[in-house]
């Protein structure tokens, strides 16, 4: 039986956080298929009784929940514990985790060390300019240590091409296309079927929520608009967003939301937004998708990748005009229109970001990785 160690994100459950949710469906699948799996958790996200789910094993390990701290520190006694262990295969999802790639390599030199890009975190502006140094030094460690390299975009592949001169594997996010649901939870917000923009995500300074707000705000809306998510170590931000709102009713701050409420949320929306400026694969992009609702994105690469083929709508990174004009369209659309675009989307979804696909991708990855000898 084939045992692989995985650290470097937060842990499962999965309840916030897209590579949490990213771990939790892909390795609960390869538990089904055989893998002996050991999640390595933080002990501020995964509930302490919680020592085994979905067929994985999850090892809860402290750390210092402060946001230069928390992923570093954590890692780092994972790769402690893990050297007292015997995997075949060690898995790092993240740039900065990867960081401590070189002693796996150095102490347990028989592991086939993996890790995952989900996107350049060194350049988010929530980081100091020290903190981004000590995680362009995990990528630059990723690059040097880690014997094998996935990424989640075309566009990541193409940077680590570019910039590092590696080839990496292609492996997206992945995500379940669910039926949808009528508006009932979330009633208590005054919403119904296709009358609300939708924003979800971490409310960090990369995702540009002020645009959406500030084009939001330009004209008076038939629909709502709706934030989900929020961020303990981002209070400055969420601050900056409630004060460019104001006192509008018609903007909703919901805080973080899971489920149900979630999902009805996704499945009765007008248009789901995003205005980020940097992404690697935004699994709340592929979850608006995988509900066929209407999505109107940033012009960023990895948005693009996913609107290519559904012919969505696309404004520049800034440009609350061109984001309000899109908006606009969006209240007037026809439903013939969107039913085109919601056929189209859950389409694209099935064939291309299946969980079935990137499980079976991942397998014959570790298979074919634990077939070779290193040089």
């Amino acid at each position: 039986m084939t045992r692989i160690a995985v650290t470097g994100f937060r842990g499962v459950p999965a309840t916030w956080g897209g590579i949490e949710h990213h771990c939790d469906n892909l390795y609960s699948r390869l538990a089904r298929r055989g893998y002996d799996i050991t999640i390595y958790a933080r002990s501020y996200y995964t509930p302490k009784e919680v020592s085994e789910y979905k067929g994985m094993r999850v090892k809860r390990l402290p750390t210092l929940n402060y946001k230069y701290s928390d992923a570093l520190l954590h890692t780092l006694i994972s790769v402690c514990h893990i050297l007292c262990t015997n995997p075949d295969i060690i898995h790092i999802h993240g740039i900065g985790p990867c960081f401590f790639s070189w002693i796996p390599r150095l102490f347990k030199p028989r592991a086939k060390v993996f890790f995952t890009c989900h996107g350049l975190d060194w350049q988010r502006k929530k980081w100091p300019w020290w903190a981004s140094k000590l995680m362009y030094l995990g990528e630059l460690n990723a690059v040097r240590f880690a014997q094998h390299h996935i990424v989640v975009s075309r566009d990541l592949q193409a940077y680590f091409s570019r910039v590092h001169g590696i080839s990496t594997d292609y492996i997206p996010n992945g995500i379940t296309v669910k039926p949808a649901r009528r508006p009932e939870a979330i009633l208590r917000w005054g919403l119904s079927e296709r009358s609300y923009f939708l924003c979800v995500g971490r409310m960090v300074p990369e995702k540009r929520i002020e645009d959406v707000i500030k084009a939001y705000l330009l004209k008076p809306r038939r629909c709502s608009l709706v934030i989900v998510g929020d961020n303990a170590a981002a209070g400055r931000y969420m601050s900056r967003l409630r004060e460019t709102a104001g006192n509008t009713p018609a903007i909703i701050f919901t805080g973080y939301q899971y489920g149900a409420v979630l999902e009805e949320l996704y499945a009765n929306t007008a248009a789901f937004i995003t205005a980020s400026e940097l992404e690697g694969l935004p699994i709340t992009l592929l979850e608006a998708l995988s509900y066929g609702a209407l999505c109107v994105t940033s012009s960023i690469a990895p948005h693009q990748e996913l609107m290519e083929t559904l012919h969505g709508m696309s404004f520049p990174v800034g440009d609350v005009y061109a984001l309000a004009s899109s908006m606009d369209w969006v209240e007037i659309m026809d439903e013939y229109q969107r039913e085109r675009f919601r056929e189209n989307a859950i389409r694209m979804i099935l064939k291309h970001f299946s969980w079935d696909y990137v499980c079976n991708a991942h397998h014959l990855l570790y298979q074919k990785a634990l077939s070779t000898i290193d040089p």
